[in-house]
Order: structure tokens, then C-alpha cells, then sequence
């Protein structure tokens, strides 16, 4: 068996996987990416199908926060461009929300009258500046003590099912409040060249801090001896590689990590935390094609569906995702449940009545290319928010990145961004490059 020394090795190449590479190489480390598939970036990257760029999970990616810090660090460019202010649908008409002061305008517009915007927005602020509410309650209970009125239980239902991939009654009080105080970067953005392009840039800055980044390399093992995490096993092409490295980073989820360091190897009390706590969050996505833009905006477009939530046409901002002539609606929403077992045709189903209800003439002038439906070992996150393992497993030097080990209050891609900022720090304060 071949052997390769690094300082660290980093299995799995999406948004977590690649951010911690990025900051470990811009420290000096000298860093492994190993990844499964052909192409980089996970559920943020692209596939290209019948001359479209079909996103294989997240299409924005938010501005001046974490994942921008990662670019930073290692000097790659992140080449987006901004997305207008988020709109509303209510009654179908669309409401674009300030920067400011937006979540009183969504609940004015949500309202029957100011009293009752007074009575929400009163009972918003006591959980902002005095006390969060319970996590003993889903947001929807917790809502219903103040309001009955469906419209604005459902305005909440459609801010959280695109955001944090469960339904208003599934997501723990709290857990929103988490996420309305967490820190925000600024603004929005779609990579115009997809992105596949934008994961690619940041994997050639690693690389060219002497950083290796390998596609089709299956991790078969990571290596424990003496509770302390030493490497990996690989199979790259023909030949199977024994990486020894100081410490591991998982981008691959909690439950594949454990797979791949052996049960046996862990703490009786972390692998009941992962049996008790880790719950998959699905998603179901589709990328629409059209000779004529679907809607008018290119903004993010939050609807009052049965299962539709958000609309966005990255087209409009991005013409280079479609053939010329051509334009892409990304539809996406949360089943029914997000515990099995699913009704994927059910749901299906039901958010094609909403496109149709949203959009006239839409069977006329729409082409579903692709349904996705994220579950199972490739869901929308690896664990609801507010059931999250720490990035720290009871194995020494290893970790766990990316949407199965979220911090309080963060979502999608900043979370994963986060989560290896929270790794890298520790490993710095544990191990000395070279």
C-alpha cells in the first residue's frame, strides 16, 4: 500500500469540506481534499443538462459572511452577482421586503389589521430582546398564542420551509429566534458561471497554497489507533493510498463519518446523541425551463404555497445558465413531513398546482427538466436545525463540517462555512503545521 503524509486530510469537497481546506492551507497546513465524485463542491455545484446549469442543490450564496472569509483566506475570488431584495407572495401579489425593518413590513402585509401586527410583532420582539421562547413548542404553536389567522401562519411557514428545509410546525420556537439574531452577511448572490466554476476556483487557491484536492478518490476508511484519528484509507484509480495526517475533517455527515471510523471507536455517549438527535431535513427541488422569464424578478420569491415555498429565475441575473433564448425557474419546497416515510408524488404533485397557480400559462410555456427530491444519503441537510452534533466527535483530531453540525441560528452554506471556521480554530490551537 502506498502512503502519503499531511498534516490534515479533508474527506468530502462540499461548501464545509472545502472551507476548512481553504483555511488550514491559507495557515500553512498542508492539506488533502479527497472527494468521490468527478467534481467538487457537493450540493453546491453544477450539472450541465441540455445546455442548462442545473445546480445540484443550493443556487445563492450569501455575501460578506462566512463563506466569503474562506475565499478570502486563501485568496480565490468570490464572483457573484447580487440578488435584489427577497419578495413575498401574498395573495398573489408580490411584496418586496427592505433591509431594514423587514420582518414588520412581512407581518403588516400578513395581518387583517395594525392591532393584530401589533400583537405579532409585540410578542416577536419580547422572544428578540428578552427571552426565547421554549423549544418544547414549534414555532407554529408558539405563533397560534398570538394569532388564528392562516395567512400569517403560512407567511412563516414559507420564510422557514426554503431556509431551514422543515415545516413551521416541526421547527422548535427557539430554534427561529437563533436564527433571527444569528450574525448576516450582506445580501445574496448567483455565481454567473455556476457553481461548479466558483467551488473550482477555490479548490485551484488551495492547490496553489500546496493543497491537494483529488476527484473520484473514495475514502474507505478513516484510520483510529489509540482513540486519536491518524489518516485515511483511499482508493484513487487503481491504487488504495494510506493518507496519514495529524488530524481528519468529515464533510461526509455524522452518520458516514461514524461509518467510516468504525462504531466501535466511538463514545456509548455520542452514538446515542447521533441515534437520538440527528434527524435528515429533505427538499424537494425543481429546475423549470421556459422560452419567456416565469416571473418578473430575478429576486428570490417567497410564496404561500401547499408545498411550493420560494421561486427564484437565475436567468434574468444570469443569462449564462440557459441556452440563449432560453430561461431556468428553480422552484423548491419542504414535504408534507420532514419524517419519513415521504409521499414523493404526492408532494410532487402538489407544488405543480402551486407553479400552475403562481404562474399563468404554466403548462403552456414550462418544461420540468429535472425533480429532485434530497433525502436519505443525500438530503437537504443532514440534520434539522437545532438537531446538530458538534463539530467534535469523541474521536480525538476528528471533526465533522458542513450541515449535520450547524451553530445555533445558522443556515445553508454560511452554516457549513461556519462550521469549519469553529474546526480549523481548534485544530490550529491543538496542532502545529509541517
Amino acid at each position: 500500500m502506498k502512503r502519503e503524509n499531511y498534516d490534515v486530510v479533508v474527506i468530502g469537497s462540499g461548501m464545509g469540506g472545502l472551507s476548512a481546506a481553504a483555511l488550514l492551507a491559507a495557515g500553512g497546513y498542508k492539506t488533502l481534499v479527497v472527494e468521490r465524485l468527478p467534481r467538487v463542491g457537493g450540493r453546491y455545484s453544477t450539472i450541465e443538462h441540455k445546455g442548462f446549469k442545473i445546480t445540484t442543490g443550493a443556487i445563492e450564496v450569501e455575501m460578506g459572511g462566512a463563506v466569503e472569509r474562506a475565499f478570502n483566506a486563501i485568496g480565490a475570488k468570490l464572483d457573484v452577482r447580487p440578488v435584489p431584495p427577497i419578495r413575498y407572495r401574498i395573495d398573489k401579489k408580490d411584496h418586496e421586503l427592505p433591509l431594514k425593518g423587514g420582518l414588520r413590513a412581512l407581518v403588516s402585509q400578513a395581518c387583517h389589521d395594525e392591532s393584530e401586527a401589533e400583537r405579532v410583532m409585540g410578542a416577536l420582539k419580547r422572544g428578540l430582546t428578552w427571552q426565547e421562547p421554549s423549544d418544547s413548542i414549534s414555532l407554529r404553536e408558539w405563533l397560534l398564542q398570538y394569532t388564528q389567522n392562516e395567512r400569517v401562519l403560512k407567511t412563516f411557514w414559507a420564510l422557514v420551509s426554503p431556509t431551514h428545509f422543515v415545516n413551521d410546525d416541526e421547527l422548535p420556537a427557539g430554534k427561529f429566534f437563533e436564527y433571527l439574531k444569528a450574525p448576516k452577511g450582506q445580501g445574496i448572490g448567483i455565481a454567473p458561471q455556476g457553481n461548479l466554476a466558483l467551488m473550482e476556483s477555490l479548490a485551484k487557491a488551495i492547490q496553489d497554497k500546496g493543497g491537494q484536492v483529488w476527484t473520484r478518490c473514495r475514502a474507505q476508511e478513516i484510520v483510529v489507533d489509540g482513540g486519536m484519528a491518524r489518516g485515511a484509507i483511499v482508493q484513487r484509480g487503481d491504487d488504495v493510498i494510506e493518507v496519514v495526517a495529524k488530524a481528519v475533517v468529515s464533510n461526509t455527515g455524522p452518520q458516514k463519518t461514524v461509518a467510516l471510523a468504525g462504531s466501535e471507536n466511538f463514545d456509548q455517549g455520542y452514538l446515542k446523541q447521533l441515534r437520538e438527535t440527528l434527524r435528515p431535513a429533505p427538499f424537494m427541488a425543481m429546475h423549470i425551463a421556459s422560452d419567456r422569464p416565469l416571473v418578473d424578478c430575478s429576486s428570490l420569491i417567497f410564496v404561500l404555497g401547499r408545498r411550493l415555498s420560494v421561486m427564484n429565475c437565475p436567468t434574468l441575473l444570469c443569462p449564462e445558465h440557459a441556452p440563449k433564448g432560453k430561461h431556468l425557474l428553480m422552484a423548491g419546497g419542504t414535504p408534507l413531513s420532514s419524517l419519513p416515510p415521504y409521499d414523493f408524488k404526492k408532494d410532487k404533485e402538489l407544488m405543480i398546482q402551486d407553479l400552475r397557480d403562481n404562474i399563468p400559462g404554466f403548462d403552456e410555456h414550462a418544461e420540468i427538466l429535472v425533480a429532485s427530491y434530497f433525502r436519505g444519503e443525500c438530503p437537504g441537510y443532514h440534520s434539522w436545525p437545532g438537531y446538530d452534533l458538534p463539530q467534535k466527535t469523541s474521536i480525538e483530531n476528528l471533526y465533522n463540517v458542513g450541515d449535520g453540525v450547524k451553530p445555533p441560528g445558522w443556515i445553508g452554506l454560511g452554516a457549513c462555512a461556519k462550521s469549519a471556521e469553529i474546526a480549523v480554530e481548534d485544530i490550529k490551537l491543538r496542532i502545529k503545521p509541517g
